[in-house]
């Protein structure tokens, strides 16, 4: 008896030997406390209690295993799979909704970056519950001459961009049933950008969409790209009909930003003078982040899409990209070449948009034809969620010891936080069922009786085994001899 009573408080105590680990409800799984990085946009919640999913309202109740299980760190370790349930919040502690995928999010498991495609490894992000919000989308789309090129055999570039526009999926995702939204049409080449029509009025239904994107048209001039973001997240927001309808609507902006070739004022413009006017640019996105006019989420997010190749194929950014704009990072070999006629020939400047696109909290796009570039304005638009799961795979053998998976934004805004899970040493979880996209799915807390029953049941065996070996020795020898009496 004493045997058992001895394992059974170790198994006890296994989940509660230290203040700072908690046992995941329904494994064998313990999780030390998050750790959040320092100097970063956003916290990074990572969930591990059900409370804490109870809380954030992703789960109703302790009894909703169903949320519980999506919400809380899982880890498989017959199939190399972990799960953990995350959300972003901002400094005074609000839910910040993102339209995250696994292009946003790094994952590094115990220093191993983990990389979808590479070999025995797998990466997804899984989004939660859509936080539908009214928007403003602002599209800037450029009409220098060089949009009368032709894109095909058929039509200009300029008609692509309509088609693209015209899309059943594209008018969905700026006119979704649930929100209120409104589309701020304008067009780019010299000078500030012009509306479409000739006044700027936003369009809130699909027919003025529908009739604002027929009118858009080739222009002439150079294409002031940097100078058309600029007004857009300055200038425009003060406009008193623009402001009116952010404020009574409570309304996101959302600005597209599309061209087809380089930022240039003049002729002689060559790579290198746009260094120094992107970093101005740079410097003005900065301040209205900082400036606090507008609150963590309602400053106007920027997307940016290019028509047509890229010049710079498999471009980065420089690690101090937001401080400082060299022309050897912005045009690499091509610095010193000139821009009209010479390089905007060659493509696009996808790493200029690249910089603005990070700067401005949003994603970068380059596409060719209509299809592409409706999935550029559709993402651009996406739906935005307010929790999400991070799901990798690993080869097994590194899930049979503590490990520590450290979660870290690559878009948008900045956030880290880290998590160390232990596995236990004795047992594992049950291990999960096939799920959709071939990843796994644990299953619920009932299974665990399916681990726990032999163990109580070797503990209970443990507890009656003296004594049914003293019986049988009994019943094999019979009884034993009595003392003689006492004289």
């Amino acid at each position: 008896m004493r045997l058992g009573a001895a394992l059974a408080a170790m198994l006890l105590l296994a989940g509660c030997a230290s203040e700072d680990l908690v046992l995941i409800p329904g494994t064998t799984t313990r999780a030390s406390s998050v750790t959040q990085a320092k100097g970063t946009e956003l916290g990074m919640r990572i969930f591990r209690e059900p409370r804490e999913c109870i809380g954030a309202g992703i789960a109703g109740n302790i009894d909703d295993t169903e949320r519980l299980s999506m919400c809380l760190p899982h880890v498989d370790r017959r199939s190399g799979e972990v799960r953990l349930g995350f959300q972003l919040r901002d400094k005074r502690d609000e839910t910040v909704a993102l339209p995250l995928t696994q292009e946003d999010l790094t994952v590094i498991h115990q220093g191993t970056l983990i990389q979808d495609g590479a070999s025995g490894q797998a990466l997804t992000v899984i989004p939660h519950d859509p936080m539908d919000v009214d928007q403003l989308f602002v599209l800037l789309i450029d009409g220098s001459s060089s949009m009368a090129e032709m894109a095909s055999r058929r039509r200009t570039r300029m008609e692509q961009v309509k088609q693209a526009l015209r899309l059943r999926e594209v008018q969905d995702a700026f006119f979704p049933k649930e929100v209120k939204t409104a589309v701020l049409l304008m067009q780019f080449t010299s000078g500030d950008p012009r509306p479409v029509g000739g006044e700027i009025l936003p369009l809130e239904n699909r027919r003025a969409y529908l009739a604002a994107v027929d009118q858009l048209q080739v222009l002439s001039g150079f294409t002031h790209l940097y100078g058309a973001v600029g007004w857009a997240t300055g200038s425009m927001l003060k406009n008193d009909q623009i402001q009116r309808l952010i404020d009574d609507n409570s309304m996101e902006v959302t600005v597209i930003a599309l061209t087809d070739g380089f930022n240039n004022m003049e002729g002689r413009d060559t790579c290198r003078t746009n260094a120094p006017r992107l970093e101005a640019l740079l410097e003005q996105l900065t301040e209205l982040k900082a400036s606090g006019g507008v609150r963590l989420g309602r400053q106007a997010r920027i997307f940016t899409v290019g028509l047509g190749r890229p010049v710079r194929p498999g471009f980065e950014l420089p690690d101090d990209w937001n401080q400082k704009v060299r022309p050897r990072d912005l045009c690499g070999r091509f610095a010193d070449q000139r821009i009209d006629g010479d390089l905007e020939r060659r493509g696009i400047d996808n790493a200029s948009l690249e910089w603005i696109a990070q700067a401005g909290d949003g994603q970068s796009f380059v596409k060719q034809g209509r299809d592409g570039l409706g999935d550029a304005f559709r993402s651009s638009a996406a739906r935005r969620f307010s929790w999400f799961e991070a799901r990798y795979r690993i080869d097994p053998f590194y899930l049979r010891r503590s490990f520590t998976t450290r979660l870290r934004l690559r878009s948008y805004y900045t956030g880290e936080a880290s998590l160390k899970l232990h596995p236990s040493a004795w047992l594992d979880a049950p291990p999960g069922v096939a799920g959709e996209g071939g990843w796994t799915e644990p299953q619920t807390y009932r299974h665990t009786l399916v681990v726990l029953a032999p163990v109580i049941g070797l503990l209970i065996a443990l507890g009656y085994l003296g004594a049914a070996l003293f019986n049988t020795r009994r019943a094999l020898f019979g009884r034993t001899r009595q003392r003689p009496p006492k004289s």
